[in-house]
């Protein structure tokens, strides 16, 4: 993964570098989009076939974090900072949803439902680099710093009733985008594109989760003590492993530009 983003951030300081800058005639454009999120690594995780005996789900040792679906949506600004229009600065924010939801039936003949959600609201800035931007099809590449702020819950329905919320937690993280931009007028198109997300790439911390007293089948082993905040944990902790929140972002949207490179 180190080299991956290596060659990416080679290949953006070799193309800005040769090109001639100019901030006195700045082009803009600001994109709408949305699209599928694709949970990979340690965010992704299936509900397993069967309950436990005692009918729970030890949420907090999961070794992932239970989701196998996403969408998301967002808005970027982009600057062009150069004469040729081919690099650029950005800034944007985009919201990911993540869950799962899976049904179980009991001896009684009632259903047990777990619905798990993991939310992930980011503020980026990063640089690109336009291929041919003045050509109707323009591939570009770039990278982001994002700033990432988790929320979330768990709910239990159906012969069992329980909430408990995700901790709000904030991770930093690094984006790898590419894509295209499709002229269809003059200041208008259409953007194409995937990012490869890693959203706690620092920050990585272990907390206890919040308990308060009461029985709970949320729990492998239930006791006396029902979890009602649940931590990312994705820190180490003696034989607790790091865990590696990434996901892939696929969008589509609409753009639109203002002012002249010339």
């Amino acid at each position: 993964m180190n080299k991956f983003f290596t060659v990416i951030i080679a290949l953006l300081l070799v193309n800005i570098a040769a090109v001639k800058f100019s901030y006195s005639q700045p082009k803009w454009q600001f994109s709408l989009t949305g699209g599928y999120s694709m949970p990979v690594s340690d965010l992704k995780g299936s509900f397993a076939d069967t309950l436990a005996q005692t009918g729970g789900i030890d949420f907090k040792n999961q070794a992932t974090y239970l989701v196998n679906k996403g969408y998301n949506i967002g808005i970027t600004g982009r600057y062009t900072v150069d004469t040729s229009g081919a690099a650029v600065i950005t800034a944007g924010m985009v919201y990911n949803w993540f869950s799962q939801t899976k049904d179980y039936s009991r001896p009684s003949g009632l259903t047990r439902t777990f619905a798990n959600k993991l939310n992930i609201f980011s503020f980026t800035a990063g640089a690109e680099y336009d291929m041919q931007p003045t050509k109707k099809v323009n591939p570009f590449v770039g990278l982001e710093i994002a700033a990432n702020f988790f929320s979330g819950g768990i709910k239990g329905s159906g012969d069992t009733t329980f909430t408990i919320d995700r901790s709000s937690e904030t991770r930093f993280g690094i984006n790898a985008n590419a894509g295209v931009n499709i002229k269809l007028k003059k200041d208008f198109s259409i953007i194409l594109g995937v990012k490869y997300c890693v959203n706690n790439l620092f920050g990585k911390q272990h907390d206890a989760a919040t308990t308060t007293t009461g029985n709970t089948d949320t729990e492998q082993n239930p006791g006396t003590s029902s979890i009602t905040s649940l931590p990312l944990n994705d820190g180490d902790l003696g034989a607790i492993q790091t865990k590696q929140i990434i996901h892939l972002q696929f969008y589509a949207g609409i753009s639109l530009s203002f002012g002249k490179v010339k």
